[in-house]
């Protein structure tokens, strides 16, 4: 009867244990991400003057933690009350019950000791696995929240040392009605189709959250899409293996990430057999080699936990040597010079341009002046391409990409762009018919347009003077 008494008590408390322990984990879970939150961003919680606001909430959660502790304890004291309280009554009735029977002469009183003995011998074990009872529900639940993690479906499953491994991904980059939503949320690019023809140098443009960022990590097959097809050199990606895929793509993020370790694992990542020439070239094109040089073990110096001791157009700088010693087919930059200086950006631009000469290229910017070379911009509004051409065919419609020009320069400046971009094949045949300027493989940026206007409208004068 005891036994029977102590399994129903196990039953009725097992399910309240689970549920506090749960409550524990969740709680201690918030408590610990807030306080990594919050020391990750302790220059902004000062900058903010929001000590004493992250102060409360710091209490606030670890208030809630105790009280969820505080509950569990309560649960397990009633809990081993009443094992207790049973055990005692228990005890109480056979005695009562053995000392009725050695009056009536049932039994001897050597036989109700040696019952006794051997009662405690048999309950005392049934009593430890009752204790047992809140580790074994804390074990259980912390399995329970591990086996999410391990239930989540693996990218690479069986099949992929079945999926193709193309030498190279120097092809035309297809994409026909793709429809893509994070989870169950709204959908995030919604029936995109475009081409890219290999070598191209194309843009994507719009606001923040029109899914530029995302439709280029589709490219690299992050996240399943719902619907449409993408492929590359007529592969379509899913069945190129993922290894192989992202092997031949080079991805600038906005969000640099480097790990704790020297600048030259960090320039290595993913391959080791990388010569020590190959890897100063690359930073001399990213404008990276002078200040790697002062510090104090050059390329060998340690970054802290993700390059803290770098500004972000150190950062930045260093992600575009480490994609350029990928040497890519296919080159992604997401953002990739917003944290540099205009000379040092109009650098890398120049370097970009001559290390992706025949390469695939990529931009997404929200400074426009960085893409008025590519050869198609896409302009994107909420998960739509709503607009595709050159920068001058763009400027020409005054929709959208006039709109967003409008609103980064003055309306005189636009203006001026407008006729600049009607005018660029004039002052093009101008310079090409010019005997002096007139050089093969020689490219004049912008900024020498008035230069190469008054050497050619002097080279006409001079030329009539002779006559």
């Amino acid at each position: 009867i005891i036994a029977v008494v102590y399994g129903i008590i196990v039953f009725s408390f097992n399910k309240p244990i689970k549920i506090i322990n749960q409550e524990q984990m969740e709680q201690n879970a918030q408590l610990t991400s807030y306080l990594v939150e919050s020391l990750n961003g302790i220059e902004t919680v000062k900058s903010y003057n929001a000590e004493e606001e992250a102060s409360l909430k710091t209490e606030s959660k670890f208030i809630k933690l105790l009280r969820s502790v505080f509950k569990g304890g309560i649960i397990n004291n009633f809990r081993g009350s009443i094992t207790s309280f049973t055990a005692m009554v228990g005890g109480v009735v056979i005695l009562w019950v053995g000392a009725w029977n050695v009056i009536q002469g049932n039994m001897t009183v050597g036989q109700l000791i040696t019952f006794n003995a051997l009662l405690a011998y048999f309950l005392d074990p049934i009593k430890n696995l009752i204790n047992l009872q809140p580790m074994m529900q804390t074990a259980i639940v912390a399995s329970d929240r591990l086996g999410e993690i391990f239930d989540l479906e693996l990218e690479r499953g069986e099949n992929e040392n079945k999926k193709i491994r193309p030498e190279d991904l120097k092809g035309d980059i297809v994409i026909k009605n793709l429809d893509f939503r994070y989870g169950t949320r709204a959908l995030v690019l919604k029936d995109i189709s475009l081409t890219i023809k290999q070598g191209e140098k194309i843009a994507l443009v719009g606001e923040s959250g029109s899914g530029k960022t995302t439709l280029v990590k589709l490219l690299m097959n992050l996240y399943p899409w719902e619907k449409g097809d993408i492929t590359i050199k007529n592969y379509n990606i899913k069945d190129i293996a993922y290894d192989s895929l992202r092997e031949r793509i080079a991805y600038i993020s906005q969000d640099i990430f480097m790990f704790s370790g020297t600048i030259r694992e960090n320039l290595c990542l993913g391959r080791n057999d990388i010569d020590m020439n190959d890897i100063v070239e690359a930073c001399q094109m990213a404008q990276a080699h002078d200040f790697i040089n002062k510090l104090p073990l050059r390329y060998e110096t340690h970054l802290e936990e993700n390059a803290a001791n770098l500004s972000g157009g150190q950062k930045q700088r260093l992600a575009i040597a480490r994609a350029i010693l990928k040497k890519p087919d296919i080159f992604i930059m997401d953002e990739a010079t917003s944290n540099l200086d205009s000379i040092t950006e109009k650098a890398i631009e120049r370097t970009i341009e001559t290390v992706c000469k025949g390469v695939t290229t990529i931009i997404i910017a929200h400074r426009l002046s960085t893409i008025k070379r590519c050869d198609r911009i896409y302009v994107m509004d909420d998960g739509r391409i709503i607009e595709v051409g050159s920068h001058k065919e763009l400027m020409e419609k005054r929709g959208r990409y006039y709109e967003l020009w409008k609103e980064q320069l003055p309306d005189n400046d636009v203006e001026e762009e407008v006729k600049e971009s009607n005018n660029v094949m004039t002052d093009a045949n101008k310079i090409t018919d010019s005997p002096v300027l007139a050089i093969p493989g020689i490219y004049i940026p912008d900024y020498f347009s008035s230069y190469v206007e008054v050497a050619v409208s002097d080279q006409t004068k001079e030329e009539g003077q002779e006559e």
